[in-house]
């Protein structure tokens, strides 16, 4: 029998592949918390100004940026767990993600917008008819 290097490179170095891929996928996604998950507003449609609070915990570090919709808001370098207090405008329901340098999404929450008010809803202030 003859020990062939080439084929036997080829062959650890496809299992140390799957070894990798394996890991990957069985590492836990971060811990992500944003709050409040809710901004009130008087009526529908006005926009809520609100400061957030974002933290979050990794296992393995990594350069992680916080995004509103597409807008980066913050970033950290090098780093396994991250904590800040932003200002932050919102019209509507609004998704904030947690996503790596090649923008791969990890994790993401959703900011709520409720009214108090709600035009749906609105109580009529006279009949449509009357006697007099």
């Amino acid at each position: 029998m003859r020990f062939n290097c080439a084929s036997y490179g080829l062959s650890v170095s496809a299992l140390m592949w799957c070894t990798f891929s394996v890991q990957a996928a069985l590492e836990p996604p971060p811990l992500f918390e944003i709050k409040p998950l809710v901004c009130m507003v008087k009526t529908q449609g006005q926009t809520c100004q609100m400061t957030i609070r974002v933290n979050w915990h990794h296992a393995v570090q990594e350069n992680l940026c916080l995004y509103q919709a597409n807008a980066r808001l913050h970033c950290w370098e090098s780093s396994n767990k991250g904590t800040a207090k932003l200002a932050v405008k919102l019209a509507q329901n609004m998704e904030f993600s947690l996503r790596d340098t090649q923008q791969n999404t990890l994790a993401k929450k959703t900011v709520k917008v409720n009214a108090v008010v709600s035009t749906k809803y609105r109580r009529k202030l006279k009949t449509d008819w009357s006697l007099f």
